[in-house]
Parts: C-alpha cells; structure tokens; sequence
C-alpha cells in the first residue's frame, strides 16, 4: 500500500500536467517548470512516511482547515490524497512571532504570523524527509495580505479551495488563482498575495535553495523602494541582516513585468 506521501506528491504531480495558469505572465514557461518538478515529485518514488505523530492545528485555524476540506472538488483521488495528508500531517506557524527575538516593530511577519501555517509532507519537517525538494499543504486564513517579497527557490502552488489575488512585480495588475489552477514564482520574483474571503488552502512545491532570505519590499511615504533580507536563525527566529535602499532602475525592472494572461 502507497504511503500518504507517496500518494500525495503523486496526485500532486498528476493534477499539475496540463493545469492552467492564469495568474502568471506570459513569458513565464509554465509548462517546461512543470515538466521539472513533476519529475522531481515522481522521483520521490514509494517511500515509506516515518512514525511521527501528527501535529495538529489550533482551534481558529482547525477551523478554516476544515473550511477548506469540505469545499475541495475535482478529482476523488486528489481530493483522498489531500484529505490524508492534512490528517497526517505536522502542521506549524511558518511566521512564529513568539521566536521573533529582534524587537523591530518593522517585522513584516508579526502581521502574518497568526495567519499563515503549512504542514509539510516532504521537506524537513515532512512524512519524508529531503533538503532538495519541499511539497505540502499551505492554509491561510481569509483576507490576508502576503505583501511584496521575493527568495532564492522556484515556487509552484496549485489551488485546492478558496482564491488567491496574485501579483508578480510591481504593476497594478493581478491575477486569480482558483482551484484546480497552478502558479510559477520564479526564483527572485518579487511577488504579492492576496485571499479571497474564504480560507485559501494550496498545495505547494519548491525547488532550489530552501533556506536563506527572505526579501521584503517596503516604499516609504516619499515613495522611495526599500528591501530587508530576513534570515531563519538555528533557533527557527528570524533576524533581519541587510537593508537596501533600490535604485529606481532596479523598481523600472521590476514594473516591467509582462503581464498578459493566458494558457501555457
């Protein structure tokens, strides 16, 4: 019998061959970095989840789990493995403002922290354990603003419920990510999210670095552009390291985003 990791990157990878992806530019090849990381996801092969108990949500977020769970649709196969995993999986804080030992009233986690948890089924944390490829369940609770940042790993999300406003560089124009739809975040793309008004659970893949900064973008009232690396600490704490003040060619960059929709 397949593991409930096994089984879910998988799925996972079965859902993301053909998926469209309305919320990315044009320019972006969706499909050749969907072709790489369903190789990545189909290479996992059958191995077997570790012993590790569960490790569930608190009482708010339980319930906008739950939320989610029962507006999942599409495939019956998809939607047992996302069921399984969710059951099984270690679920955490990614922001946790407890560890957030810096006292900087800047922290552009404290206003996310509380909304935002993942449970990871490969990863570090997950049912298997790798340091080259992460996939899991990522739940945000409605309404949250994830606001401008970029890192180092190449990012896909696929829609299982709610909608996601996504915006790519810093043009005004969003798109929609539903269920059944899949987004490319490009390595360094700088790139926003915002909920719909119903808790949002997508189902997440990186590859590249996994660890290092964080960026966050931030334009002061003079409309000047700034960006703060942030970088986990050993002890899981975030720790802001550089700040840089962005030149106005650098912002034209990324204002110049192509940001035609369509099928890839």
């Amino acid at each position: 019998m397949a593991s409930i990791a096994a089984t879910f990157v998988h799925q996972l990878s079965v859902a993301l061959k053909g998926a469209d992806a309305p919320a990315n530019p044009l320019t972006d090849d969706v499909s050749a970095w969907v072709e790489r990381f369903r190789t990545a996801l189909d290479g996992v092969g059958d191995v077997q989840d570790d012993s590790d108990p569960p490790v569930k949500l608190p009482a708010g977020p339980d319930d906008w789990l739950r939320m989610a769970r029962d507006e999942l649709d599409g495939l019956p196969a998809l939607v047992s493995a996302i069921h399984a995993a969710a059951s099984a999986g270690r679920w955490y804080q990614i922001y946790a403002a407890d560890g957030d030992s810096t006292g900087l009233s800047d922290n552009p986690m404290r206003d996310l922290a509380s909304g935002m948890y993942a449970a990871q089924v490969i990863g570090p944390r997950g049912l298997i354990k790798s340091t080259e490829l992460l996939a899991g369940l990522f739940l945000l609770r409605p309404r949250l603003h994830y606001p401008f940042h970029q890192h180092q790993a190449t990012e896909i999300y696929f829609g299982a419920s709610g909608t996601v406003q996504i915006q790519h560089g810093l043009g005004q124009v969003e798109g929609t990510l539903g269920p059944g739809q899949v987004s490319l975040t490009p390595s360094n793309r700088l790139h926003a999210l915002t909920m719909g008004n119903s808790p949002v659970l997508l189902l997440y893949t990186w590859m590249g670095e996994l660890g290092g900064r964080n960026w966050w973008w931030h334009q002061s009232g003079e409309g000047v552009w700034q960006r703060d690396a942030w970088e986990r600490q050993p002890n899981a704490a975030w720790t802001k390291t550089v700040t840089e003040v962005l030149s106005p060619e650098h912002t034209a960059i990324e204002e110049g985003i192509d940001v035609g929709r369509g099928l890839r």
